[in-house]
């Protein structure tokens, strides 16, 4: 038993140093308006394939920039993302679509609601020292899905943006990069 006692003692300093770096809301500079551009990086295969395809799969995505706007506000101590994209597959509505998540745990928050006409049936939001991300998932009509990740790497004028989506049999991922400025208030 003595053996064991050491062990468990550095698990629990692991768990408190991990919790002194989560995030417990979202950073006051963060809050505000972003409007950037991303383009098509490339496609990531998530599986490996033996022997490879004779005819290995093209994308012909359009690589040229299109529109990423966003808002992050705080509503009562719970984050709240607006999002408009303006091209690729995940394309939202011309309105775009709001995400509302309950209040930050630790770094990470749940989907409460969402406005917007085909917005995601589940999301979460992750939030780091200098990152805010979302996943969120959305259903096609005949009943496979799509995920679409988000992700702002924060810098002192604006952010970095990458946007992935998963296909729906979790086979191919593809991605766009960018960036985005804030507004002046």
């Amino acid at each position: 038993m003595i053996g064991r006692r050491p062990l468990l003692g550095g698990g629990a300093s692991f768990l408190l140093a991990t919790a002194t770096h989560a995030q417990s809301g979202l950073w006051p500079e963060w809050i505000g308006i972003y409007d950037g551009a991303a383009r098509f990086y490339r496609s990531i295969p998530l599986e490996d394939i033996y022997p490879p395809p004779k005819e290995p799969h093209v994308d012909l995505d359009d690589r040229n920039p299109f529109g990423v706007h966003f808002d992050i506000r705080d509503t009562d101590g719970a984050p709240v993302v607006w999002l408009r994209i303006e091209g690729g597959p995940m394309q939202t509505a011309d309105a775009g679509e709001t995400l509302r998540f309950a209040p930050l745990i630790g770094g990470l928050a749940l989907l409460v609601s969402t406005e917007g006409r085909y917005g995601p049936r589940s999301a979460t939001l992750t939030v780091g020292p200098d990152m805010l991300s979302s996943e969120a998932l959305f259903a096609h009509s005949d009943g496979t899905f799509w995920r679409r990740h988000f992700t702002v790497r924060f810098t002192p004028t604006g952010g970095e943006l990458i946007l992935w989506v998963f296909d729906a049999a979790g086979t191919r991922a593809r991605t766009w990069r960018g960036s985005a400025v804030k507004r002046p208030l």
